[in-house]
């Protein structure tokens, strides 16, 4: 079933990503990967980029209120997909 000119890694990443490459061809370009650390950095960058608006010319306290809700929303978004990572990967040693 494997082409002759297709690489061992991608066969395994294909194999890894559980999805038919016939019903979606561009699994073979590898186009179907996670960045988990990418993923991890951008939602903490964005989740201090969020706290920063705490700094800010607005008078009510409806919008701090707003502000830290979605933070912590953020903070336990990354922590979650942190932990199940991790569970992952010590499932699969």
């Amino acid at each position: 079933m494997a082409d002759a000119n297709v690489d061992p890694g991608l066969e395994r990443a294909i194999a890894r990503s559980n999805v038919n490459p016939a019903d979606e061809p561009s699994v073979g370009w590898g186009w179907h990967g996670e960045a988990p650390k990418a993923f991890q950095i951008v939602g903490w960058l964005f989740t201090i980029l969020v706290f920063a608006y705490l700094i800010g010319n607005h008078d009510g306290n409806v919008e701090n209120m707003w502000i830290i809700g979605v933070g912590l929303a953020l903070v336990f978004l990354l922590v979650r997909y942190n932990i199940s990572t991790r569970k992952e990967r010590k499932r699969r040693i």
